[in-house]
């Protein structure tokens, strides 16, 4: 089959995702001649409520992708995931680093193999429960950065740091000042889902992506690759993903196109003291087999 390895990125793609604060607006960012809405009042298309925009560049870590012909059974807390309906697709033990920008075709380093002809109405992903965002940009209003400077111009500070509970989660994740500034690539390693006030959570959920009635399950999972009890067993990231339309492959399926939507790939909203927070947010693309 030929552009198969497409194929595969563009499953591990449909998994992306992470709930910020699902108390707060998930709507896209307003972007105007490429300055980013920061409203004096809330406004749930600003960066006030929390909203999700394109960064210029989102890195992920994947270690095994399935196709499904039925939805698989989730992990519990003493149980790993049930993979009898699936097929895996690909392998790579030590992981395999996508690096995404707006309308480009990656192939990950890895070993691949053809699914059974078939139709598959599920995807399930492993990957790394770390994600890289590289974003600089102009804002409306003035903003402080969680690492210094005060301005409309803002960006990814170099650095890592964790999503979870409000005493560890990061806050040094973005820059600001006068003029424009070079992105640095923020590592943000996921730990729990929902907001840093929330109780802990390991499943994230997000349903009928963009009306497409696609729905995806993300399970934080431990050493044992159960679902994790804890911020302190987290390990790596699962994922499930129900397709909009089936994928069907067949005898005649000789290539596959996709369209990658990173327009909502990253997630900024104001902290205290109007600073600006930098986090990763819902990371889409679409598949067809032809």
């Amino acid at each position: 089959m030929k552009n198969i390895k497409y194929l595969f990125l563009v499953l591990s793609m449909i998994f992306i995702f992470e709930v910020i604060n699902p108390n707060q607006s998930e709507a896209a960012c307003s972007i105007t001649s490429d300055v980013v809405k920061k409203a004096t009042t809330g406004a749930d298309d600003s960066i006030n409520e929390g909203c999700d925009s394109k960064p210029d560049l989102y890195e992920i870590v994947i270690y095994k992708l399935y196709l499904c012909t039925s939805i698989p059974t989730e992990p519990t807390t003493t149980s790993t995931v049930d993979l009898t309906p699936c097929s895996q697709v690909f392998n790579s033990d030590s992981g395999a680093t996508a690096s995404v920008t707006q309308g480009t075709n990656i192939v990950l380093d890895g070993t691949y193999t053809r699914p059974p002809n078939g139709t598959y109405t599920h995807g399930y992903a492993y990957m790394d429960n770390t994600f890289g965002i590289t974003w600089s940009g102009e804002l409306s209003a003035s903003m402080t950065g969680m690492t210094g400077g005060t301005g409309v111009f803002c960006a990814t500070k170099a650095g890592s740091g964790t999503h979870a509970k409000a005493a560890s989660s990061h806050t040094n994740s973005s820059v600001c000042g006068s003029s424009p500034i070079t992105a640095g690539k923020f590592v943000e390693t996921l730990a729990q889902f929902g907001s840093p006030t929330d109780a802990f959570l390991s499943k994230g959920t997000a349903l009928n992506i963009n009306g497409t009635t696609a729905d995806i399950f993300g399970y934080l999972v431990d050493s044992n690759e159960h679902r994790a009890a804890n911020t302190g067993e987290v390990e790596k990231l699962e994922g499930l993903v129900t397709f909009a339309d089936p994928v069907v492959v067949t005898a005649d399926t000789t290539s596959i196109t996709m369209e990658f939507n990173v327009g909502e790939g990253m997630h900024l909203s104001e902290s205290a003291g109007n600073t600006l927070f930098i986090g990763s947010g819902p990371f889409q693309a679409i598949m067809t087999a032809n």
